[in-house]
């Protein structure tokens, strides 16, 4: 029976595209869809399938959008912030206010999953947080963290080891227990990036790692 089912998901993951609408589940869509080559989506993430999910912008305009197969759900609407979303009639309350009732959460930021993995699984913030995201979708000029880094990403174990030295821009660092890596001094852009001590060529003209790399490999 176990073997079955391994096969049987197999079988149905053989199915999801590696690009199109099911790609990526839990992953922060706007890391790419927010700008770049990729297709822009003003709101965008991962829930269940079929789940019914709206946003009300700051001019009151309603947009639904409904999980697919893989459970993501996207939108290319243009939204005025700050808006409000809704999961299947069920408003998102303010994470701040603990009193009930709760006032509804007012975001500035359509790339859901950045906080949320999943149905009742939300992110905690800290240095170990999202391996592998593009860390400056939050944490760069613009995003909705207060930390600002100029230069963030992860090589995680078992790929990497704690403790790899990292230096982009003659800036050094090193990595965590989840291989996550973050530099908070000004950097000129392009810069010079070595991982013990390998240089990489040609020198990045941007400081978001995971952007380009996965688990320590350029993705292809």
């Amino acid at each position: 029976m176990k073997s079955a089912a391994v096969l049987t998901l197999l079988a149905a993951s053989a199915c999801i595209p590696s690009r199109g609408p099911m790609m990526d589940p839990h992953r922060d869509c706007l890391g790419c869809h927010g700008g770049g080559e990729a297709k822009r989506w003003t709101a965008a993430g991962t829930w269940t399938e079929g789940a019914r999910v709206t946003v009300i912008d700051a001019n009151g305009k309603n947009v639904p959008m409904d999980g697919n197969q893989a459970g993501n759900f996207y939108t290319a609407e243009g939204l005025a912030l700050p808006f409000t979303v809704s999961v299947n009639g069920e408003t998102m309350p303010d994470p701040a206010v603990t009193a009930e009732p709760r006032p509804a959460a007012r975001l500035s930021y359509g790339g859901c999953n950045a906080c949320h993995l999943g149905p009742g699984q939300v992110i905690e913030l800290g240095p170990e947080m999202l391996p592998g995201s593009d860390c400056l979708t939050c944490h760069g000029a613009g995003g909705m963290a207060s930390t600002r880094f100029s230069a963030a990403g992860t090589f995680p174990p078992p790929e990497w080891q704690p403790g790899t030295s990292v230096s982009v821009g003659g800036v050094s660092t090193t990595t965590n227990s989840v291989g996550n890596f973050f530099i908070e001094a000004p950097i000129a852009f392009p810069a010079r990036a070595t991982v013990r001590g390998s240089t990489m060529n040609p020198d990045p003209s941007y400081g978001g790692c995971n952007r380009c790399h996965v688990n320590g490999k350029a993705d292809d």
